[in-house]
């Protein structure tokens, strides 16, 4: 069994290899050079190898003391990064902070987010949007929100739960249909916008057994599902739209659906939290408020769907292109 390292010696030996010199990090540590040095003195007899080399003004580190170090670097940057989210998170309990994929942020819970802090006074909500699987795990957020394929999010440090589907549906404005697409699904020089981080066009086509233009079609791409709808709602062509962001376009007009087929996704929105952390009043408070707002609005696509004619399909072996 090798002999136990203490902690006090490791910590010497990176402040040294940090700093340059015993001078420093007995400074940084508030004890006199003496003790560092015989810190490092015990670390190396129990390593069994010389670990630095002392010169002056600056100590140099042999080979096995850089790796050593580097090691030690990273564990101890580590512990630090932990221990500030914890008073961070021990300082705002009446803080929600989110990391929520940027359409999902921008185009359904920017809207939304009012009503759950007008029951909630008192409590604030940071929303951070992001590019969707962008999970930044160093930070401290109470919950992650993105899409993908089920289990996608789950590790041993994240939680993944499900949160909602939606309906992939072909949208342009009233003008574009009837310069482009003709009776019975088909169309005419149609011009074609995607996101490129989620296209489930060839799904959409396969399902509803509608024509697949391929590569007679026309396109313009985009990196978000906003952009296409903002291009979309331009007159610029057709996409498809998530039902979490343009049932809003579609319930007023502004945006008509020309087949009238809508595809369950075969994704979802899932919501991940850190495994073992236990959930403050105010994210426990949120997550049900969250979960009821997207049962209330999922009850609203369903009637909106039903009253403009639009026919709900489910997937047969279709796989829409994995988001990056």
């Amino acid at each position: 069994m090798p002999p136990a390292l203490a902690l006090t010696a490791l910590r010497a030996f990176d402040l040294v290899a940090r700093l340059g010199t015993f001078t420093e990090a007995a400074r940084a540590l508030n004890v006199t050079r003496p003790a560092i040095s015989k810190q490092i003195k015990c670390l190396e007899a129990v390593v069994g190898c010389q670990l630095v080399i002392r010169t002056r003004p600056k100590v140099m580190l042999t080979e096995r003391g850089s790796e050593l170090a580097a090691g030690l670097r990273q564990g101890f940057d580590t512990i630090s990064a932990s221990v500030q989210r914890t008073v961070e998170h021990s300082s705002r309990p009446d803080t929600v902070r989110l990391l929520v994929e940027q359409d999902f942020a921008s185009s359904w819970l920017a809207e939304r987010i009012g009503g759950f802090l007008l029951n909630h006074p008192g409590t604030s909500v940071e929303v951070n949007a992001e590019r969707n699987g962008r999970l930044h795990p160093d930070e401290d957020f109470s919950f992650r929100i993105f899409y993908g394929p089920k289990g996608r999010y789950k590790n041993d440090s994240l939680a993944e739960e499900f949160l909602c589907d939606w309906i992939d549906i072909p949208v342009c404005t009233p003008e574009y249909e009837s310069a482009h697409i003709l009776e019975h699904g088909r169309y005419h020089d149609a011009h074609f916008l995607l996101d490129k981080n989620y296209n489930p066009w060839s799904a959409w086509f396969e399902n509803t057994g509608i024509d697949d233009p391929g590569d007679q079609a026309t396109y313009t791409s985009f990196n978000e599902t906003s952009l296409c709808l903002s291009a979309a709602l331009a007159g610029s062509g057709v996409t498809i739209g998530d039902s979490f962001l343009c049932l809003d376009a579609i319930n007023s007009g502004r945006l008509i659906a020309p087949f009238k087929m809508g595809l369950h996704s075969v994704e979802r929105y899932s919501i991940c939290y850190p495994i073992g952390r236990k959930l403050s009043q105010s994210e426990r408070s949120f997550l049900s408020w969250l979960s009821q707002t997207i049962k209330d609005y999922e009850k609203k696509v369903v009637e909106v769907l039903n009253r403009i004619g639009i026919q709900v399909i489910a997937p047969q072996n279709a796989a829409p292109h994995a988001p990056e």
